[in-house]
């Protein structure tokens, strides 16, 4: 994997970013998801952010070694605390539990105005995720299911909406 050939999952992700967007990618260990979707025009500009030092360090030196430092903002700290209040209009959780995604949600609330869409892969837990956007005004628009490497992944797209609507289909159905 790297900054032209992401993995499956990441790919799917990057799918999901609207296009011209600023995303903020959480937890974006080497930058690729970051790299990869400005290169390729999802995202006209992105912030990487980690919260370890090693991540954090290889980050940066993806970004300079792409030569995008002029759109990729490489910024240490934890959850959303790296972005600023209407900075980015996408977030990407990627690759965590349920738990820490919602509880990083929940944690940077104040950062959400602005941000146009949600897109989590939590690795286990998807309820939590669930409910937190239940109770957030967050609508579901969009789920995904892949397999790789014999793991099972699930991505989550949300937006600012009636976070019932989804629900409210499964009832008509029965």
């Amino acid at each position: 994997m790297n900054i032209h050939q992401l993995s499956k999952r990441l790919e799917a992700v990057a799918e999901y970013i609207p296009k011209h967007s600023i995303v903020a990618d959480i937890g974006s260990d080497h930058a690729y998801l970051p790299c990869y979707a400005v290169k390729k025009g999802f995202a006209k500009a992105a912030v990487a952010g980690e919260i370890a030092e090693g991540p954090f360090q290889s980050a940066k030196k993806q970004v300079q070694s792409a030569q995008l430092e002029h759109l990729i903002d490489v910024r240490k700290g934890d959850g959303l605390e790296v972005v600023a209040k209407g900075e980015v209009d996408c977030i990407v959780i990627a690759g965590m539990g349920g738990s820490l995604i919602a509880s990083i949600l929940e944690a940077g609330k104040e950062k959400l105005p602005g941000v146009s869409r949600l897109i989590l892969q939590p690795n286990v837990g998807s309820g939590q995720v669930r409910k937190w956007l239940l109770n957030n005004g967050w609508e579901i628009i969009d789920e995904r299911i892949l397999e790789e490497d014999a793991k099972i992944y699930e991505m989550i797209v949300a937006e600012k909406g009636d976070p019932y609507r989804p629900y409210d289909q499964l009832k008509q159905a029965f």
